[in-house]
């Protein structure tokens, strides 16, 4: 009908992230032993990334794989990983063999050494966060996890999180060149405190980055970004979500219009 109109249409995924991450000092969440290792994996595992699109964003958006923007060099569309799995029971395994059991019978489980399991997940106050905590909520209750939610302003969190203060808090990115190196200064460990809010700190990680940065385009350094979206998914520091779709309408009238991509 739009086009019977003479109005143009036009969807393309944008060249971004959203993600969700950890605090990887947080007492609960954070660590790099195989137990929170294996509670932040069965965190993203269980994670109804689906809803997210069809509900929330309202079919504007594509899984993600990796950090790597669309559009940029680094940016596989082959690539699959674990990052864009939902499965619940797989989550709930997880979390069975490291110990994060219900002991009490209450239908949420504990930490392995039977103290309180309780996400927070830092949020404001719109109406669309509102439903993405509420796909937040339903995806942990459904493997047994108890998740809460403190409100604040944007500008509130952003300096808590820069602080270290938040344990968990989800964001978006648009990447500003062709190139996904910015993307991965997320996980850099000397970007803790600014881009690096998960406060990620893994020398393997950081070996990968420094030798990206100082390679040329081609088939050697291409191979270093999914080494290192590997390691990102193994240790599971932030659970990349989807890749946003952008709609373009354009009127007949409409001169001089220059397209994103």
């Amino acid at each position: 009908n739009l086009a019977k109109r003479g109005i143009g249409v036009r969807r393309y995924v944008n060249s971004d992230i959203a993600f969700s991450w950890f605090n990887m000092e947080d007492p609960l969440v954070g660590g790099y032993t195989p137990d929170k290792v294996a509670l932040r994996r069965a965190i993203s595992l269980a994670y109804d990334v689906d809803t997210e699109i069809r509900i929330v964003r309202r079919g504007q958006a594509v899984p993600a794989q990796a950090a790597m923007p669309p559009h940029t060099f680094g940016h596989d569309p082959a690539y699959k990983s674990e990052n864009g799995d939902f499965d619940p029971a797989r989550a709930k395994g997880l979390l069975d063999t490291y110990g994060y059991r219900d002991r009490d019978g209450d239908g949420w489980r504990e930490q392995p050494d039977g103290s309180p399991l309780v996400l927070r997940m830092a949020t404001e106050g719109s109406q669309i966060d509102r439903q993405f905590n509420e796909n937040w909520r339903k995806s942990m209750s459904a493997v047994g996890l108890r998740m809460d939610f403190n409100t604040a302003q944007w500008p509130e969190n952003y300096k808590a999180a820069r602080a270290g203060k938040l344990q968990m808090w989800f964001l978006g990115s648009t990447s500003a060149e062709p190139d996904a190196q910015g993307a991965l200064e997320y996980m850099y460990s000397p970007s803790i405190g600014s881009a690096n809010l998960a406060r990620f700190k893994l020398p393997a990680f950081d070996a990968l980055y420094s030798r990206i940065k100082l390679l040329p385009d081609g088939p050697e350094r291409a191979a270093l970004f999914l080494e290192a979206s590997k390691l990102v998914t193994a240790y599971m520091p932030y659970r990349i979500q989807v890749h946003r779709v952008y709609t373009d309408l354009t009127q007949p009238w409409i001169t001089g219009w220059r397209e994103a991509f």
